[in-house]
Order: structure tokens, then C-alpha cells, then sequence
């Protein structure tokens, strides 16, 4: 049975992006190219935003971007930094559900922001409604 008041809380939404606005990229699935995240930063930059990469975004253990521990630390120090506005995936594939449980979901509570990604990021958004009541990008 679904806890009824958790139903009813509304849904937390982020503010929109403008330019000067810190964003972060991390890799919380499969591991990304280089020159790929590297060009998309760049695009980034010419929209005004400031771009950050997580510590671990290339990362390698296997198919995955790092560790669990490695994704799972670069999403959440993105969730906790109260400068970053929102947080870009670099690339779904696979490896977010194996975290999607881990977030720190007080902190998306407490600063609603993005979380810009797809395919196994789903997770993640599914994952941060759940456990914070933060809508993903519509």
C-alpha cells in the first residue's frame, strides 16, 4: 500500500539554467569518450555555463564509469555542492540502477536541481522522484 502522504507532497522542480551557472558532468553508468564529453563541455561553455567535471567522469572499471563508489561519490558531491545548478550526464548505457538507491536524497531536496541525462539515467529520475519528490527535466 502506498504511503498516502507521500503521494501528496509535491513535486520539487529546479530552477531554469542561465548563463554563469555552475553545472557538473559525471558519468554515473558507462564509461564515456573523452573527446566526446570534452566537446560537449566546450558547447556548454558557449552558452554561458560553467562547466565542472566530476573527479571520476573517466573513470574505467569493466563497462563502467569507475567503481560504484567513483559514480555514486561524483553524483552526489554534485548534489551537495549548493553552487551547482544542474548536472549533466555524459552517457547512459548501463550501471545506474546500481546506485539509483545510494543518492543523497535530502540533499536534492534541499537544492532542487537538473539532472540532464537518458536511457539508463532513467533510473537516476526515477530514483531522486522517489526518494525527494524531484521532477526530472519535462
Amino acid at each position: 500500500m502506498q504511503d498516502r502522504s507521500r503521494a501528496a507532497a509535491p513535486v520539487l522542480t529546479s530552477p531554469c539554467l542561465r548563463a554563469g551557472n555552475r553545472i557538473r558532468m559525471v558519468s554515473p553508468a558507462s564509461t564515456p569518450g573523452r573527446e566526446g564529453v570534452l566537446r560537449c563541455a566546450r558547447l556548454y561553455e558557449s552558452w554561458g555555463l560553467r562547466v565542472e567535471l566530476g573527479q571520476h567522469v573517466f573513470a574505467e572499471t569493466g563497462y563502467l564509469a569507475g567503481t560504484d563508489e567513483q559514480r555514486l561519490a561524483d553524483i552526489n558531491d554534485a548534489l551537495r555542492d549548493d553552487g551547482v545548478r544542474a548536472i549533466f550526464a555524459t552517457t547512459g548505457g548501463k550501471g545506474s540502477y546500481r546506485i539509483a538507491d545510494k543518492l543523497d536524497f535530502a540533499a536534492a531536496a534541499r537544492n532542487p536541481k537538473l539532472l540532464i541525462g537518458f536511457s539508463d539515467i532513467t533510473a537516476l529520475h526515477l530514483a531522486l522522484l522517489r526518494g525527494s519528490r524531484l521532477a526530472g527535466p519535462g
